[in-house]
């Protein structure tokens, strides 16, 4: 069973998608996204060399437009002109948030999303979603989007199978409303500035996540109660709606699972395990067997390990939002054809993906390439930041080598005799090292020596020497 959750907390919305209990996606308003907004914007610099330009859109961050992303009727029809300048006033769209130092990446061709369609309005493309399957369905989608023909582009989305055509005219029909008010306000704006925001999470997660694979929603607030009730008439198939006032992340054990996705490592059904690595290039997952021994043969052990790492390694994609260049090491296998039908397993485990997944293959080395195109930063960003003591390595320094240098510093005492006592400051964990410090120092500085635990840094120490006083 599939569950959509929609908890509402404090006046802060999240959600997520529950399948048999188990957490598949989690959304959340902790962060503001801009991808999606529209804005005007002034071209602040032309870099030739790049093909691109940076420009104001009054968000701070200047963002990264390339120029290949302008079209001659982009150019013609928004700006007025055949080549962009320097200063110009342009309309965008955010295409990726901004990551790290990095501002927003904008574009020039524009696209309004709706439940059953998305508009491009400076675009004539015409296509249905490939995860649209029924033949006679799919037919009757792309009549309905060649029969827009003069009105710019569209493209049909997966939950419009089996939705009556006039609920998806009259969605066209609000959607190329709101393109013309949108040229009007660029037309009579100056300076830069927000024209169209994406909407609330809550409204977002109607629109994405409300389609025919859900089967139950639950709901703690009354007015998002009634906007669910009002998107689940215009779809064939009616899921079951709850409203139950409680804390929904706590009662269905939501939180718990949040929890979970601090860990490094993901435990397999079988007894083997994934290790999860993420660095700025890529992120790496490696599966392991443990101690699973279960199977007589290793290739069946291997393979069997495999499928389990490979729907897992899809979950957690779509949980983490996770983004770009990934690399999984599977076990290894002793024939091509366990790695062909680990490959099918992969294209069924991210067929219910809505972002854009490549699946690349394996290399001479056995190790499977993938990528996937994210629009806004991954869960791991938004929920956790880095920790202040290891600045995000998961590593610090070696008790011993703490030790080493808290006896250097020691030892370089010159006259003990002026001093009445040394202050040594550490971290708790070096409590079991103090008479390994003390039996490596001279008598007389061992006996002045004083040990006090209050230090938060592993890596760190101080010394304090007291004078005596006369």
């Amino acid at each position: 069973m599939n569950q959509l959750i929609i908890n509402i907390q404090e006046k802060r919305v999240n959600g997520a998608i529950l399948s048999d209990g188990v957490l598949q996606e989690f959304f959340t308003e902790e962060n503001e996204f801009l991808s999606g907004n529209i804005y005007v914007g002034h071209v602040q610099k032309i870099i030739t060399g790049l093909n691109a330009a940076f420009v104001d859109i009054g968000e701070g961050k200047n963002a990264f437009l390339k120029l290949s992303d302008l079209s001659k009727q982009y150019l013609k029809r928004i700006v007025g002109t055949e080549v962009l300048k320097e200063g110009l006033k342009i309309l965008v769209q955010v295409k990726h948030d901004a990551v790290g130092s990095k501002g927003p990446q904008v574009t020039g061709k524009i696209s309004l999303a709706g439940r059953f369609i998305v508009y491009f309005p400076l675009s004539r493309a015409k296509g249905v979603s490939k995860k649209v399957l029924d033949s006679k369905e799919r037919e009757r989608l792309k009549r309905l989007a060649k029969s827009f023909a003069k009105n710019g582009g569209i493209v049909v989305r997966t939950a419009a199978e089996f939705v009556p055509e006039e609920v998806i005219v009259e969605e066209f029909e609000e959607l190329k409303k709101e393109w013309d008010e949108i040229l009007k306000d660029f037309k009579r704006a100056r300076k830069s500035k927000l024209l169209r925001s994406e909407p609330t999470v809550a409204d977002y997660i109607i629109r994405e996540r409300l389609n025919k694979g859900i089967d139950e929603i639950y709901v703690n607030d009354e007015t998002v109660y009634n906007k669910v009730k009002e998107a689940c008439k215009k779809i064939p198939r009616k899921p079951i709606i709850n409203l139950v006032k409680e804390d929904l992340f706590d009662k269905l054990g939501v939180y718990n699972q949040l929890g979970q996705m601090q860990e490094r490592t993901i435990d397999l059904p079988s007894g083997g395990y994934i290790a999860l690595d993420t660095t700025e290039a890529l992120t790496v997952f490696d599966v392991n067997s443990a101690s699973f021994v279960a199977e007589k043969s290793h290739a069946e052990l291997a393979y069997r390990i495999n499928v389990e790492a490979a729907h897992e390694i899809a979950r957690q994609l779509r949980l983490r939002n996770i983004g770009g260049i990934i690399i999984i090491d599977f076990i290894d296998m002793p024939s091509k054809d366990y790695y062909d039908k680990l490959m099918k397993e992969l294209q069924g485990a991210v067929r219910g993906d809505s972002a854009h997944i490549e699946l690349v293959g394996f290399t001479r080395l056995g190790l499977f390439e993938m990528t996937r195109k994210r629009k806004s930063p991954s869960v791991d960003q938004i929920l956790f930041t880095s920790c202040p003591t290891c600045r995000g390595t998961g590593k610090v320094i070696s008790p011993l080598v703490v030790v080493r240098r808290v006896v250097n510093e020691l030892s370089k005492i010159g006259d003990i005799n002026q001093y009445s006592a040394v202050k040594v400051s550490l971290h708790q964990r070096l409590s079991g090292y103090v008479e390994k410090i003390r039996q490596s120092l001279s008598e007389s500085i061992a006996k002045k020596v004083i040990f006090s635990f209050d230090t938060p840094n592993p890596g760190d120490f101080s010394l304090i020497l007291s004078k005596k006083t006369s």
